[in-house]
């Protein structure tokens, strides 16, 4: 019980740090870490929503104080993503794990190959707020939440900087609030047919609510640019472990 609480601990303080400087990342890393737990996926899936839930919402609160979150593409993203995460968990059930797990990488490896690329590009982004290809996005980040339990900012950041004018601080605080929304309508849904560890979640809040406020310090000293890169360079790792560990028979 013990070494369960400070590995929980740990993972997630990494889970933490990584949603303070980018936003995002903090599931990517979160589900392989808790599938070397020897957890069953869809526990390890219901447990990183609940992780990544609360992180998020420690993370957001203090950025929200300082004028950073953007609360009209929260509630489009939020609105569309609730519904979403139901839809994917109900999916889930019958799509084989090899197939999710295949897809998922596929996508963050494209996401993390955008982000790279778009670091050294001038911003492109919308001068206004465009909110069809928002809820778009909001319905495919639930659906993904639901399905493989991440909180989604791998696609809430890139979108938020193409289709609002934010800068990447905004994006990155204004996704945590997503995450923290749509993740806890995720968990809630979970814990209506599961009854994870207590120690493994406490650990978990823990560990993340001491990581986030250390990455929320951090990104304010590292440049959008950098966060960028960051981030591109998480998901390919995270990306690679989860096939190594569910593919290749690693765990």
């Amino acid at each position: 019980m013990e070494a369960l609480l400070l590995e929980a601990i740990g993972i997630g303080a990494v889970l933490g740090l990584l949603l303070g400087l980018t936003g995002a990342g903090g599931s990517l890393v979160a589900l392989p870490l808790l599938l070397s737990l020897h957890l069953p996926l869809r526990d390890a899936i219901g447990v990183s929503l609940g992780a990544v839930a609360l992180t998020a919402l420690i993370g957001a609160v203090p950025r929200a104080c300082q004028g950073q979150v953007a609360w009209r593409p929260v509630l489009l993203l939020s609105v569309a993503g609730l519904p979403g995460n139901a839809i994917g968990q109900w999916l889930g059930q019958y799509i084989p794990e090899a197939a999710l797990i295949l897809g998922f990488c596929t996508l963050v490896l494209w996401t993390a190959w955008r982000m790279w690329r778009s670091a050294s590009l001038a911003r492109t982004g919308s001068s206004t707020l465009r909110s069809l290809p928002l809820v778009a996005i909001g319905l495919g980040v639930g659906v993904f939440s639901g399905l493989m339990g991440v909180g989604g900012g791998f696609m809430v950041v890139p979108a938020l900087l193409a289709f609002t004018p934010l800068g990447m601080l905004a994006a990155t605080a204004t996704s945590m609030m997503v995450i923290a929304l749509v993740s806890g309508g995720g968990f809630l849904l979970y814990l209506s047919g599961a009854q994870p560890s207590l120690s493994l979640l406490a650990g978990l809040a823990l560990g993340g609510a001491a990581g986030v406020l250390s990455g929320n310090a951090l990104s304010q000293r590292l440049g959008g640019r950098l966060l960028q890169r960051l981030f591109a360079l998480l998901l390919v790792v995270a990306s690679l472990s989860l096939a190594t560990q569910k593919l290749l028979g690693g765990a």
